[in-house]
């Protein structure tokens, strides 16, 4: 297997991608510790590292132009594992957990766009749908081990929860010991000669290939129909008598098996719908909506969670792949911090465009994840995203190759 050592220090950054909701599995510990401490705030503790991921995604992007994307990743890693491992010894006062809880998202700002990077420099065709594709899969085997593990060691004491970002130490070895240090982009070389300087953050957006911007626009919009599914669901499982919170957990374990399967037979999928991935993948989002909205039983609530697995590999291991495509040095590293600024960026603001259209939550959120699930699908589809987007980075890559002769 080509580059296996690379192979294994990126997906083992991709195990932490879900670090941020590894504490949700003690919120019922938490509020009895805490009695005089709202719910509301006691739940920030799950969304909270979102916040520290947007901010420092504005800038993670720049600093990869000018610093060694393996120093960047170790230390994302090493945030990762100081915001979890400190609440173990610290643990008196929710504000402090709040603050350990956007450190952790910090670290996440830098892990989260570096391995999509990574991939990018390092794996090329076939390869680099097939690392992608294996990213989503892992970030998804990582949940499982991260939010289970950790509410197996919390079973007793929700403090020992924190015990399982442990593995951090492990994954910042891996890290340390399987990656190379890349080489820091630099401007291209001109007709003048090579530039000295290091490239200008606004000048190299300016000249960021048009679908780059098309590809960003697809993404919030898919953070944000996709966060509908995973803030609904419970509530329509439970209008329908369908089963509670254990239900409703039970429905995303299948999700997560779907996004398991998909992301390591993502080279075949590819082959299969070529360039109208993106089309199956919003097709599958859509067909989920439907789905759960109708469901008359937990075993169809099950199917439809399943293809959310698949809808959600598919598209979010397509739309960095594309980004890759159609960028190089200095412009990928800021395409890839753009790509997930706008991925942060959708599910923080998720819930607060539903509320400013008076949507309510369960039926009403799944029919506008229905209509915009259908309307992305046709506009990839009609728009001919995935041939422009090809075809674009064939030309790309031409030019590339007549600058480097």
């Amino acid at each position: 297997m080509k580059n296996f050592k690379i192979r294994i220090g990126i997906l083992s950054i991709c195990l932490l991608g879900m670090s941020g909701l590894v504490i949700t599995s003690a919120f019922s510990a938490i509020i009895k510790s805490f009695p005089n401490e709202s719910v509301t705030k006691i739940q920030m503790l799950g969304t909270v590292p979102g916040l520290g991921t947007l901010v420092t995604t504005l800038f993670v992007g720049v600093l990869a132009t000018r610093f060694s994307k393996k120093l960047l990743s170790l230390i994302g890693i090493f945030l990762i594992g100081l915001g979890g491992l400190l609440p173990i010894a610290f643990h008196s006062n929710v504000n402090l957990l709040l603050a350990f809880g956007v450190l952790m998202g910090v670290g996440l700002g830098f892990t989260t766009p570096i391995y999509p990077m990574l991939i990018s420099i390092f794996f090329d065709g076939d390869d680099r749908v097939e690392m992608m594709g294996q990213s989503t899969a892992f970030s998804s085997l990582g949940s499982i081990i991260m939010v289970v593990g950790g509410s197996t060691l919390g079973a007793v004491d929700w403090t020992h929860t924190y015990y399982i970002f442990a593995i951090t130490i492990l994954v910042f070895f891996i890290v340390l010991f399987t990656l190379p240090n890349d080489h820091v982009p630099v401007q291209p070389t001109s007709a003048a000669g090579p530039a000295q300087k290091k490239p200008n953050t606004l000048e190299v957006v300016k000249k960021l290939n048009k679908y780059v911007f098309v590809i960003v626009g697809i993404t919030l919009i898919m953070s944000m129909v996709y966060t509908i599914f995973q803030t609904n669901l419970s509530i329509i499982l439970a209008s329908k008598a369908l089963g509670g919170t254990s239900a409703a957990g039970i429905v995303n374990a299948i999700g997560t098996v779907g996004g398991l399967i998909t992301g390591f037979s993502m080279k075949y999928i590819k082959r299969l719908f070529k360039d109208n991935i993106l089309v199956a993948g919003f097709a599958s989002l859509m067909l989920t909506f439907i789905l759960i909205r109708f469901a008359g039983s937990l075993a169809m609530a099950m199917v439809g969670s399943f293809l959310s697995g698949f809808a959600m590999a598919t598209i979010m291991s397509t739309l960095p792949y594309y980004v890759s495509l159609v960028t190089s040095g200095a412009e990928l590293a800021i395409a890839m911090s753009l790509f997930q600024f706008m991925n942060s960026l959708g599910s923080f603001f998720s819930p607060m465009v539903l509320g400013a259209f008076h949507i309510s939550s369960g039926n009403d959120a799944f029919f506008v994840g229905i209509i915009a699930s259908a309307v992305m699908g046709l506009f990839c589809l009609f728009g001919r995203v995935g041939k422009h987007v090809t075809k674009q980075g064939v030309q790309e890559k031409a030019k590339r190759s007549v600058v480097k002769d």
